[in-house]
């Protein structure tokens, strides 16, 4: 019942569709085949749903378009080009072959950021420890001289503020995310939100990378299985799962219908190239003048896969030192707020 259908699990229906193809078993056969073998109790289900559209005689793509919370519009598209080509086994692998490359680089991206976010958690945690269970058992020490030091009684102020208002903290933090959760689920919210996320200084450079490899595979994927262009760009946007992206790239379709190059109309979208640099824009036309888009961007692809790794790398850079700062800004102060109280102690004592 609570079973999630994720990427490796749709790229493991798509391969094995594929593979049972090319070995000459039918379709209906290699459905039957995968649902009888997946372990997957949702994904059992949703490939059940498909067969019984499919043994109905449905095509195929006009079966996954009755289940669009399972299949894509990216992989509808691909899977009705093959169709229509006579290549279907070759889109079933193509999308295979796709979804494993995004896992993979998800992975690469959430493994990279693991260590400096875990860094970052364990400081908060042993920073609320401290102000909620160590300094009030302190605070009879400190306070045992008629004169605090300013340093000392900031430290005690703010231990005693997250101590008596803990519960108003956790429910202000609460609300924050539900305001910003219902802001971000209506179309201004995020196209902003998303718009945000890519002009960032530090991690908006890794996320610019991300999406870049995404959309230049979609798009060698969707111009390579013979899709119209209009149709790819219009895909690809959505498939971004960005707001901010997708309106570039509607507008490029916009730009294209009216009979403008790909390049130019890339270029007339995103005038800033926030999203279509420079050098992709000469690589694109220069790939529109021999017909060989889909090879270009998908070369551009693995050339911002490996960029990613790279971004990553120095975000890390500058992520640790922060964390390391903070750690320090914290220590000091605990330690000038002990340290400060012994001095005047013992300057009243006349030691």
């Amino acid at each position: 019942m609570f079973a999630r259908i994720n990427i490796n699990d749709k790229a493991e229906f798509y391969e094995n569709i594929a593979n049972l193809l090319e070995w000459g078993v039918s379709l209906l056969d290699a459905l039957r085949g995968f649902h009888d073998r997946t372990e997957n109790p949702r994904l059992k289900q949703e490939v059940n749903n498909l067969l019984f559209f499919t043994e109905a005689g449905d095509p195929l793509s006009t079966a996954m378009r009755k289940l669009p919370n399972f299949f894509s519009d990216q992989e509808i598209a691909l899977i009705e080009a093959g169709e229509q080509t006579g290549t279907l086994q070759k889109s079933l692998m193509a999308v295979s072959v796709d979804l494993r490359d995004q896992e993979d680089l998800r992975r690469q991206i959430v493994g990279a950021l693991t260590y400096p976010f875990i860094i970052l958690l364990f400081l908060l945690i042993a920073g609320v420890i401290v102000m909620v269970y160590v300094i009030p058992q302190l605070i009879p020490i400190l306070t045992q001289n008629s004169e605090v030091p300013f340093v000392t009684q900031t430290f005690i102020g703010t231990s005693n503020f997250i101590r008596n208002n803990i519960l108003s903290i956790i429910l202000f933090f609460i609300a924050i995310f539900l305001v910003a959760r219902a802001l971000i689920s209506t179309k201004n919210g995020r196209l902003a939100f998303d718009t945000l996320l890519i002009k960032m200084p530090v991690i908006g450079r890794v996320y610019r990378n991300y999406l870049t490899v995404r959309y230049t595979s979609t798009l060698s994927l969707l111009m390579g299985a013979g899709i119209t262009i209009l149709k790819v760009f219009r895909l690809t946007g959505k498939s971004t799962g960005n707001a901010y992206a997708n309106m570039i790239f509607t507008k490029t379709a916009d730009g294209i219908s009216r009979w403008e190059k790909i390049s130019g109309a890339m270029e007339e979208a995103d005038p800033n190239k926030i999203l279509f640099t420079s050098n992709i824009l000469q690589m694109i036309s220069a790939a529109e003048k021999t017909s060989t888009v889909d090879v270009v961007t998908r070369k551009i692809s693995e050339q911002y896969h490996r960029q990613v790794a790279s971004a990553i790398s120095i975000m890390v850079k500058y992520i640790e030192p922060i964390a390391i700062l903070i750690a320090w800004v914290f220590v000091l102060w605990f330690a000038l707020a002990i340290f400060a109280t012994i001095m005047q102690i013992s300057s009243s004592a006349n030691i």
